[in-house]
């Protein structure tokens, strides 16, 4: 890890709905790249040193995002980021974009012109634009305009070892998602079952990862299941939880799986492009999404969703980098990871 000659990361505290989505403002080193999924490519193929400063235990723990605040490589947008978690870098959260754009309004990094402000966002999955409701200085809501989202696989069957066969959609609304309907496997989606979600999210995202293959048709690096979500339909409401690495509970509604679900129900027909949907998070959280066009992304059908959500920043930390530090690049325990 070079930090060259940063002594100190400088790390912004903020939540969506709940979600930890902490920004860094300073202190990072240089990571090379061309385009931010270039960047994305080498924390998670050369050098993820930094990541698991920022995550790892002492400064970080399991229940949190840390977002690597870029320049953007797109005329089109001043700024970018990239989500970092536990297990690697990611492509595109429509929660922690909900954190970028608030904290590049509340910080002065984008001056609103009145009650509406238009954010572009760089992201390595591409261009989105935050719609910022402004009140002063303190931003009450964003909406995002997400990326192209899609359905690639419908109505499929995923052997689970140790439980059996679990009926699920395969989509893409920034990532790639396992959409498991929740009540086919009798577990509510609440607080009190949330290690049994952990449990068995994990168990599907496995199997799916090794039984089916996904394909971005334009970006053609983005080629992984990331998350398995669970739903529970109740429309035009949904509940939802997403289980990410290394094993927990998405705090908030999730964009980027309210996206992929948003996808599933208009390419299935049974939602109404022109109806809103509230998704409804674990800890009550909401998102609230809709379709703002249908479009081609490939030779595949698809949406562009937006999605309006709250975001809060609450703090700001200092890191201090020092060499004789013997766990510069964190560690991780069972107990919790």
């Amino acid at each position: 890890m070079n930090f060259a000659n940063h002594t100190k990361v400088e790390i912004l505290e903020v939540h969506a709905e709940g979600e930890v989505g902490q920004i860094v403002l300073s202190g990072a080193p240089n990571i090379p790249g061309e385009t931010l999924l270039d960047q994305m490519n080498h924390i998670n193929e050369c050098d993820d040193s930094f990541l698991k400063f920022c995550l790892h235990e002492p400064r970080g723990k399991s229940q949190m995002t840390v977002n690597l605040l870029l320049p953007s490589k797109k005329s089109a947008a001043e700024h970018g980021f990239i989500p970092m978690q536990p297990d690697g870098a990611h492509s595109m959260s429509g929660s922690n974009a909900m954190c970028v754009a608030t904290a590049l309004i509340e910080l002065g990094f984008v001056q609103p012109s009145g009650e509406n402000c238009r954010v572009p966002i760089d992201t390595p999955s591409g261009l989105i634009v935050a719609n910022a409701t402004v009140s002063g200085s303190k931003v009450i809501s964003v909406e995002i305009e997400m990326l192209p989202s899609f359905l690639e696989h419908p109505n499929i069957e995923i052997n689970v070892k140790d439980f059996g066969t679990v009926k699920a959609d395969i989509a893409f609304g920034g990532c790639y998602f396992v959409l498991v309907n929740a009540e086919q496997l009798n577990l509510q989606i609440c607080n009190e079952n949330a290690e049994k979600l952990v449990q068995l999210g994990k168990a599907i995202k496995e199997a799916a990862s090794e039984q089916i293959k996904v394909r971005h048709p334009e970006i053609l690096e983005l080629n992984q299941i990331e998350y398995t979500m669970f739903v529970e339909h109740s429309l035009p409401r949904i509940k939802t939880s997403t289980i990410l690495y290394p094993g927990r509970v998405d705090r908030s509604p999730c964009g980027t799986g309210t996206a992929a679900q948003l996808a599933t129900l208009v390419a299935k027909g049974e939602l109404q492009s022109d109806q809103e949907i509230i998704s409804e998070s674990i800890i009550h959280g909401k998102f609230y999404a809709r379709v703002k066009d249908k479009v081609k992304c490939g030779e595949r059908d698809a949406i562009i969703p937006v999605m309006r959500g709250r975001a809060w920043v609450y703090g700001k930390s200092q890191f201090f980098i020092d060499p004789t530090d013997p766990f510069l690049s964190g560690y991780t325990l069972s107990d919790t990871w």
